[in-house]
């Protein structure tokens, strides 16, 4: 029988790495490896666009669901930058649209008198609230508050400091009725706190920066467009500021309550009422 080499027969299947020799099946399988590789990095270079595409939107909505729940749970909500003893009335926001076009209806404009001067003094009857000793210590701020004679320190949403400049600018538009005996330098004294008002006004709207949007619509008989009022605008409940400053307030038009050091009087009592 014939015998065959076995040695012969397989010898091509083992190649010796060392001598540098590589066999034909040994390049086919490295070709297929290498074209295997290409294929799972091609792959795994779509699926990473489409990670990327897909996953960090998801991402950065996810941080900035987590960081506004975080914000609103810690009693901040809109107001999470500001700490303030009147945190709490964050809750409840709302839509509100403004009714402009009745602005002359009232009940905060129109011709001055005694119902209107009502309306207004309920509005602002707790704008001096009390703020409580720990804020005040805690923010270091003792050295420019005024401290009151039964705790705490003296104190002013500016929400109310933005509404008492609304009052005071309007009493200025309307001077002949509110001070009809005004001098020169009074007068001019009016003018200069009504232009701090009005800057005191843009540096607000700047801040609050209401985004609604307002459209235009034409009117018969105007050539140029009217702006559309009727946005709604995200408001806090009202309510809720006034029951809280209710809740804080004081009356610091008392005889003696609040004394200035240097004149040992109360700048804010009169023998007369004040509106």
């Amino acid at each position: 029988m014939h015998q065959t080499n076995r040695s012969a027969e397989y010898e091509r299947l083992y190649v010796d790495r060392s001598s540098g020799e590589k066999s034909q099946e040994s390049f086919d399988d490295e070709e297929g490896m290498v074209a295997l590789s290409h294929l799972k990095q091609s792959r795994w270079r779509s699926w990473r666009g489409w990670l990327l595409h897909l996953g960090l939107p998801l991402v950065y909505t996810l941080i900035f669901v987590v960081a506004m729940y975080r914000s609103w749970d810690d009693g901040g909500g809109v107001f999470s930058l500001v700490d303030s003893p009147a945190k709490q009335v964050r809750s409840n926001m709302h839509l509100e649209v403004f009714p402009l076009d009745k602005f002359l209806e009232g009940p905060y404009t129109g011709e001055p008198g005694a119902e209107l001067d009502r309306v207004w003094a309920d509005l602002l009857q707790y704008n001096n609230m009390r703020i409580p000793e720990e804020w005040v210590k805690s923010h270091d701020r003792e050295y420019q508050a005024v401290k009151l004679p039964d705790g705490g320190y003296l104190g002013v949403l500016s929400v109310f400091h933005e509404l008492h400049c609304i009052k005071r600018v309007f009493r200025t538009l309307h001077a002949d009725y509110y001070f009809p005996n005004a001098t020169a330098d009074v007068h001019k004294e009016m003018i200069e706190h009504a232009e701090h008002c009005l800057e005191l006004f843009r540096m607000s709207a700047m801040c609050h920066g209401d985004v609604s949007v307002l459209t235009h619509r034409w009117v018969d008989g105007d050539l140029l467009p009217h702006v559309n009022q009727s946005a709604p605008h995200q408001c806090v409940d009202w309510n809720q500021v006034m029951d809280f400053a209710a809740s804080v307030s004081v009356d610091v038009f008392r005889k003696d309550y609040i004394v200035n050091p240097e004149t040992g009087t109360n700048p804010y009592w009169h023998d007369e009422p004040r509106s």
